[in-house]
């Protein structure tokens, strides 16, 4: 099997199987020395956590690439187009580095099968490709790897970072992960390596306890922001100003007080990487923090798609995600707030909703199409808001939206509704 166009892959890979019963890494890092061990030719950060690593991924890529170096990433999962998983100095993945790299994994099937291994679940094959590309560019000084789910297991577990990152712990993914913080953390801590230094955005002391006893275990620094040093001092509808420490007036361009708590996590990363880097001829300075933070963009995070009507997209989706989205809500001076919701079956729907219901004075509960979706109906069902409706289509939603303009509107409950919402908004604005 060779593929000759990308979408023939892309539809192909998108149905391989997602997840396979993993007790070790042994199936990855076969997959790995098959290919030479692409994983070690470069150096790496790895970043976990159930919410901000996307956002803490793009702050730490920005800051490092505004100081001129050469940084490549690798996130899941995407927005606007599949190549965005992977990146290299902000730009995707070429359609013919994809297939270059999709089929020389492919060439490998047979060899596979014959040494008696499972094929590669959809995960591994894209993290695989990711390896090998990140390993071929000549001039790449550091690639930002974001942990597809919890980490222990994870396939991108299989490279020996100069720094790892747990942005934070929350309930998300319990029949995977386990049903209680301290499970959830102890597969998060499955990334941490000997000898290699973590920052942890953890501020309970249980949780901070179980992350020193790992750091002695593996005789590795850890390192946890101060949360109690922070000065927050703006939270505007487009960007954030807070003090930390010594670091005075930074100005984050990304909304939202969980943006400046993933922002904390990123200054202690900086602090640290000056040290490491230094190991590598490269001195950062200051100025490259503030630089970095004060044009950052993460798409479909608290992103404004319009300003007139108010119009934001958030990708929340799970109860602390959807937290966080109503607490910068209710810091907003508007008196009309609409949500526009969709939210996967498998959530806490119950009370993601009871939390939607107190902070909104208008709800449009709505459905994406991939299969995950929960129905309209049933949201509409669970929530307790006076002012609710359900609409299945999510063109008619969009058009009430702009038919209809309150003071404040925002999507989410799901980067599948991000991700269907802006295609939708792009095809409108194409017309």
């Amino acid at each position: 099997m060779k593929f000759i166009d990308v979408q023939e892959f892309i539809s192909w890979v998108q149905v391989q199987k997602r997840f396979s019963k993993k007790v070790s890494l042994d199936k990855m890092k076969y997959y790995c020395n098959l290919f030479n061990n692409p994983q070690d030719k470069f150096k790496s950060i790895h970043v976990t956590g159930t919410n901000g690593k996307g956002s803490t991924v793009a702050m730490l890529k920005n800051i490092l690439i505004k100081k001129g170096l050469h940084i490549a990433t690798y996130t899941s999962p995407y927005i606007t187009c599949f190549n965005e998983r992977i990146t290299y100095d902000n730009q995707y993945i070429s359609d013919d580095e994809l297939l270059k790299y999709a089929n020389l994994i492919l060439s490998k099937y047979r060899q596979i099968e014959k040494d008696g291994y499972e094929l590669p679940t959809f995960f591994e094959f894209i993290t695989l490709v990711a390896f090998l590309y990140f390993s071929n560019l000549d001039d790449l000084d550091l690639a930002i790897v974001e942990v597809g789910m919890g980490g222990r297991l994870d396939a991108t577990n299989v490279i020996t970072p100069l720094l790892s990152i747990i942005t934070n712990v929350a309930f998300d993914h319990m029949q995977v992960l386990g049903n209680t913080l301290e499970e959830i953390l102890g597969e998060k801590l499955g990334i941490v390596k000997e000898k290699i230094p973590f920052i942890c955005g953890i501020d309970t002391t249980d949780l901070q306890n179980i992350c020193l006893d790992v750091a002695k275990h593996k005789d590795a620094i850890v390192i946890f922001p101060a949360f109690d040093k922070v000065k927050v001092q703006k939270v505007a509808i487009d960007y954030s100003l807070f003090s930390y420490e010594n670091f005075k007036d930074i100005r984050l361009n990304l909304a939202g007080f969980h943006q400046i708590h993933n922002a904390l996590v990123v200054i202690e990363a900086f602090k640290l990487l000056k040290d490491i880097l230094k190991n590598y001829d490269i001195t950062l300075i200051d100025d490259d923090l503030y630089i970095g933070l004060s044009d950052v963009t993460w798409v479909g995070r608290l992103e404004m798609i319009s300003k007139n009507p108010l119009i934001l997209l958030d990708g929340g989706h799970n109860i602390d995600g959807v937290n966080s989205i109503c607490r910068f809500v209710k810091s907003l001076p508007y008196s009309k707030k609409r949500a526009i919701v969709a939210i996967s079956h498998d959530k806490e729907l119950t009370n993601m909703i009871h939390l939607i219901d107190q902070t909104f004075t208008e709800i449009i509960f709505v459905q994406y199409t991939y299969a995950r979706s929960a129905k309209a109906s049933e949201l509409y069902q669970i929530s307790k808001a006076k002012n609710k409706k359900y609409e299945e289509s999510l063109e008619r939603a969009i058009e009430e939206v702009y038919q209809k303009p309150v003071d404040f509107t925002i999507f989410f409950g799901s980067l599948y509704l991000v991700s269907e919402i802006r295609n939708l908004l792009k095809r409108k604005s194409d017309m």
